[in-house]
């Protein structure tokens, strides 16, 4: 018979209380860092920093608090190692329309979208500020990047994840007094930034008769090679990024230019989309050719196409269509 190690039942114990858990970490990790990739990595240090440190979990019913106070931590050594997450529209000026697009910069610190998948199962605490898909919505983790990294993880920690006053002074081994004074200037910087689009303008919980419209009216256009269809979805406050290129095109004008020029290259069935969930938005795994070239993650206002975020990145296209 083989004799079980002293150290097996205890792991088996732990990972069995952590593994719940894991999702609710991966999107903590994810909006603290503005990566898709580097929150998966940031979960096992996570989990690692917490196995070694379990002897110092004296109470198992405050496993959660516990584990967002790793985490959180985790994840601020590594904001000190690195710049912010941008978008092209938070890097530089608008584009000209009628210029090439600019090559690409692959070793920009582009925000990444994470795909629907990862909402399964998770939810905000009931005292959140935000609701789960507000919380994750791409223009919400875009106002995050303002933030200081403490700012952040003080936002995330009372607004999202529901923590008190009191618990996110202790994760962060601050006074209450400067984790309220912290959250007033962090809420006041996010609302500021995403005050011209209401939360349920880019993360309803459920899509309206008018989106599912207009993101079909889209579908089409693009496998028609249908560019005055395409124009008539631009929204007057469109705006397109193309991330890893730092060209953004801004206003419905620019974008027509823009549109007109890149359909001239489509001939009809070249392209096409397939609708997929990206930061509880709606969005599109974009193809030309038969190839998966693109995640899209599209935000429709008023009846029309406002935000067009098209990213090129190889590796999140393997995301989403293993997703």
């Amino acid at each position: 018979m083989t004799t079980s190690s002293p150290d097996a039942r205890p792991d088996a114990t732990f990972a069995a209380a952590v593994e719940p858990l894991r999702g609710a970490l991966r999107l903590h990790c994810y909006r603290m860092l503005g990566s898709s990739h580097d929150s998966d990595d940031m979960v096992q240090e996570t989990l690692l920093r917490a196995w070694r440190s379990r002897g110092e979990l004296a109470d198992p019913a405050r496993l959660k608090p516990w584990l967002y106070r790793i985490a959180t931590n985790a994840c601020l050594d590594e904001l000190r190692a690195r710049p912010r997450r941008v978008l092209a529209s938070e890097l530089e000026p608008a584009a000209d329309p009628s210029v090439p697009t600019r090559d690409p910069i692959d070793d920009a610190h582009w925000l990444e979208p994470m795909p629907d998948a990862w909402l399964a199962g998770a939810g905000p605490d009931p005292a959140a500020r935000y609701t789960l898909r507000e919380s994750v919505a791409l223009a919400f983790i875009a106002a995050l990047q303002v933030l200081s990294p403490a700012q952040r993880a003080i936002l995330l920690l009372r607004d999202v994840v529901g923590m008190s006053a009191e618990e996110a002074a202790a994760a962060l081994a601050q006074s209450v007094s400067s984790v309220n004074s912290a959250l007033h200037r962090a809420r006041v910087a996010v609302d500021e930034k995403i005050a011209p689009r209401e939360p349920a303008s880019f993360a309803s919980d459920s899509a309206s008769i008018t989106e599912d419209e207009t993101l079909a009216r889209y579908m089409r256009a693009l496998a028609d090679s249908d560019v005055e269809a395409m124009v008539a979805l631009l929204h007057d406050d469109m705006q397109t990024t193309m991330p890893p290129s730092p060209t953004w095109i801004a206003g419905r004008a620019a974008n027509e230019i823009f549109y007109r020029r890149m359909f001239r290259s489509f001939a009809p069935g070249l392209a096409s989309v397939v609708p997929i969930g990206a930061n509880g938005q709606r969005g599109f795994v974009f193809s030309r050719g038969g190839v998966a070239r693109a995640i899209e993650i599209v935000e429709v206002r008023d009846g029309r196409i406002a935000r067009m975020h098209h990213f090129m990145q190889p590796a999140l296209v393997a995301l989403f269509t293993r997703a």
